[in-house]
């Protein structure tokens, strides 16, 4: 085992750690954090990699900075604590307002409706994809694309060709194949046409 995996794994300990002690739902745990239940069950088994952004999103709902919450040697505070911090969390994420959702999934059912139609059969981007949705949906942001081109259910037929491009590029995993042999420079020069 290599020492990431084992920090991976490490951190998943910590997490399922700071649920028990806290009693918090990880049904409640995965709304808390914007995330979804495959990836929480992934964080806890330690079977996926966190970016600083996201161990910082954790730790700062049990109001702990993430280099102590990770640490398996800092002691975790009691629960009493742990429900003040998460309550805090709470009050701040309201006095902020609520965030737009979209509870008709326009944006998925159009996604849908292009993955559908072919548009994802060669190497797109999600300002791409945006651009040929219905006029609704303009105020939304190629990220909230990007975000559900990475989630379940659509990551399983929706691939992104090169991981750390910016922005992301994707295509239908029945395409993928011819795509994956060509450089991103070419990708790209793709796209420009």
């Amino acid at each position: 085992m290599d020492i990431e995996e084992k920090y991976k794994i490490e951190f998943g300990k910590q997490v399922t750690k700071y649920l028990k002690k806290s009693g918090l739902d990880i049904n409640d745990f995965t709304k808390l954090i914007k995330s979804n239940k495959d990836n929480v069950n992934d964080i806890l088994k330690g079977k996926v990699g966190l970016t600083i952004g996201k161990m910082i999103t954790i730790a700062n709902l049990f109001g702990q900075v993430y280099y102590n919450f990770a640490n398996p040697s800092y002691p975790i505070p009691d629960k009493d604590e742990l429900i003040r911090n998460i309550k805090e969390v709470l009050i701040r994420r309201k006095s902020i307002g609520k965030k737009s959702i979209d509870k008709d999934r326009l944006l998925a059912n159009e996604l849908d409706r292009l993955i559908s139609e072919g548009c994802l059969n060669k190497p797109c981007t999600a300002k791409y994809l945006h651009s040929k949705m219905d006029e609704k949906l303009s105020e939304k942001q190629s990220t909230e694309i990007t975000n559900l081109l990475s989630k379940s259910p659509r990551n399983k037929i929706i691939v992104s060709l090169f991981e750390k491009t910016s922005p992301k590029i994707f295509v239908h995993k029945d395409h993928a194949a011819k795509y994956e042999k060509m450089s991103k420079e070419e990708i790209l020069e793709l796209l420009s046409n």
